[in-house]
């Protein structure tokens, strides 16, 4: 960028001597001399659109690195340990990651670069050409009452006074553009929100005739954006009167400046040519504010917004990296059990969500957690999880691999084999993936493994939740945390998916949240959530079954409605197996 910044300044210069030679030429009518700064100008012209083209390759290849770098750099921090969940739930403080990581990161980085190769361009014009001005200016003589005294480089002066005057007024008149950049940006990145949302939701917005609300909600985004847009629009149009008007005025004025000297003869026609062009390159380096306040006000906007990401993200690491601060300590523990000390959960605002807890699970235990809605149920998942860091305590998490089972399974784009391999991705023969997709009752999906579809779009709630088992029996954890996970299914589905974590992974442990009916005979032990002044309680009721009640159970299930044909087979085999 540097070299050809030089370069560039230096076809210019190139430039202003030729226009020199060839108007004193034009004034001298000499043809032969014409021609020949024809020649010189064909020279020119080539150098400087080889020169322009490569610099224009080096400034693009640096602004796609940088912007990847940063992308990679924001993106590492927020798609990392959940911090991505976590900063949702602060979503006052940081609003629309994605709308900062996709649109402002481009802006920061592209402008940044633009501006620094104007702003190298400007100064080695500025230092190139008031040279050139100063030796064409001369002297001013200059009287003012029985004063009298020549002014040496009156244009360079000249030069500096216009431009400092117009940077003055462009200034006063446009600061407030940044911070109505800033808003406009995030009324846009709230608009792109509410159409992203009508899109994902999509099914249940013309279930429930949702249409006309969600315009209202769209038309009300887009009455904040168009007040956005008008705040800005004002403070631009009044920079426009400004700069349009020193615009027009700029071919002019190096003329008006250099003419005492044109008409006293002092300087030729080429003389005063090459005087106004290096009057205007001087002029131009000294208006780069006037120029570009503008985008400077966008850039600076975008740049608030990512600089502001970032702090979030260093303040929610802060939260919970920090050793002695208050916050749940998730540990890899030296045994087989999960052991949950002293764990009081709490809201992001400090507001008490669940009492203070001790609970130990061994190894091969099924445990069901029940409470009421909105007591901390799937907060006590996430804890142990280490998304959830708000709270105090310590999780100690047993060895082996780990499996969790959110209500809605996450389907990444592609294959149907990479949904269900999701996240690992081990090397698994199709006909295993075929075989788990039987056994969850998706025999209408056994052929299309290799088919790319929007599978979280054309499966239904049920469907998704039996890939989500499938994938446990694919990848057999030793620890299963399961959070209302069958919630889509109806009893039958539910009781055979149970079923098949019991037969196929009798030695892993599963601990369920759920309140739907028949869960219970599924599970040894239920812990139930009870309401209290400083927040729900974990307790223990009933008391504690082991694995033989399990099948017990299941067998009456069976009996009272069968759960899919081969079950009495496999649970036969199973119990002379245990």
């Amino acid at each position: 960028m540097l070299v050809f910044g030089v370069i560039n300044v230096g076809i210019q210069l190139w430039l202003n001597i030729w226009n020199r030679d060839f108007f004193n030429a034009l004034e001298k009518r000499d043809t032969s001399m014409l021609v020949e700064q024809l020649y010189i100008l064909a020279a020119i012209v080539v150098s400087g659109g080889v020169a322009v083209a490569i610099h224009l390759h080096i400034r693009r290849r640096l602004q796609v690195n940088w912007r990847t770098w940063l992308t990679r750099v924001t993106t590492r921090r927020w798609l990392h340990a959940g911090r991505q969940y976590q900063l949702g739930l602060l979503a006052d403080e940081c609003d629309n990651p994605d709308g900062r990581i996709a649109e402002d990161i481009r802006i920061s980085t592209e402008a940044a670069v633009d501006f620094a190769q104007s702003i190298l361009q400007c100064i080695l014009q500025l230092v190139t050409f008031l040279s050139v001005l100063w030796v064409l200016s001369g002297d001013l003589p200059i009287k003012v009452g029985s004063l009298e005294f020549s002014l040496p480089g009156y244009m360079v002066w000249a030069a500096v006074l216009y431009a400092l005057f117009g940077s003055i007024l462009t200034y006063a008149l446009g600061r407030g553009l940044i911070e109505a950049g800033n808003v406009r940006q995030g009324r846009e990145a709230d608009m792109r929100s509410v159409l992203i949302r009508a899109r994902e939701n999509a099914e249940g917005i013309a279930l429930l005739r949702g249409e006309a609300d969600e315009r209202a909600r769209l038309q009300g985004a887009m009455s904040d954006l168009r007040d956005a847009w008008h705040v800005q629009t004002r403070g631009q149009g009044s920079l426009a009167l400004l700069t349009s008007s020193l615009a027009y005025l700029a071919p002019v004025v190096p003329l008006v400046v250099a003419l005492p000297r044109y008409l006293g003869g002092e300087l030729q026609l080429g003389g005063l040519m090459q005087t106004a062009q290096a009057f205007s390159s001087v002029q131009w380096a000294l208006s780069w504010l006037i120029d570009n306040f503008p985008r400077v006000a966008d850039w600076r906007a975008s740049v608030d917004r990512v600089v502001q990401l970032h702090h979030a993200l260093h303040d929610l690491e802060d939260t919970i990296d920090t050793p002695h601060g208050e916050h749940i300590e998730v540990m890899p523990g030296n045994t087989d059990r999960l052991v949950l000390r002293e764990v009081g959960l709490s809201r992001p605002d400090g507001e008490a969500l669940v009492a203070e807890a001790e609970v130990e699970i061994q190894p091969g235990e099924r445990v069901l957690i029940r409470g009421q809605s909105g007591s901390g149920k799937s907060t006590i998942m996430r804890a142990i999880a280490g998304v959830w860091p708000w709270g105090r305590g310590s999780v100690e998490l047993p060895r082996g691999r780990i499996a969790f089972m959110p209500q809605k399974p996450y389907f990444p784009l592609g294959t149907l084999r990479e949904v269900m391999l999701y996240p690992e991705n081990p090397e698994v023969e199709d006909e295993s993936l075929r075989d788990a997709l039987h056994k969850v009752g998706l025999d209408h999906l056994r052929g299309r493994l290799g088919e790319e579809e929007r599978w979280d779009q054309i499966l239904s709630g049920g469907e998704q939740q039996r890939i989500a088992f499938a994938r446990v029996l694919i990848q057999k954890p030793h620890w299963v945390f399961m959070d209302e996970a069958t919630s889509a299914l109806d009893e039958a589905g539910q009781a055979n998916v149970m079923t098949l974590l019991a037969e196929e992974l009798p030695g892993t442990a599963v601990i369920s949240i759920g309140h739907r009916p028949g869960l219970e005979a599924f599970h040894t032990r239920e812990l139930v959530l009870e309401p209290g002044d400083e927040g729900a309680q974990l307790r223990t009721r009933g008391a504690e079954h082991g694995l033989r009640d399990i099948y017990r159970r299941m067998s009456a299930a069976s009996r009272a409605e069968p759960v899919g044909p081969g079950f009495w087979s496999h649970f036969r085999r199973t119990l002379a197996g245990r």
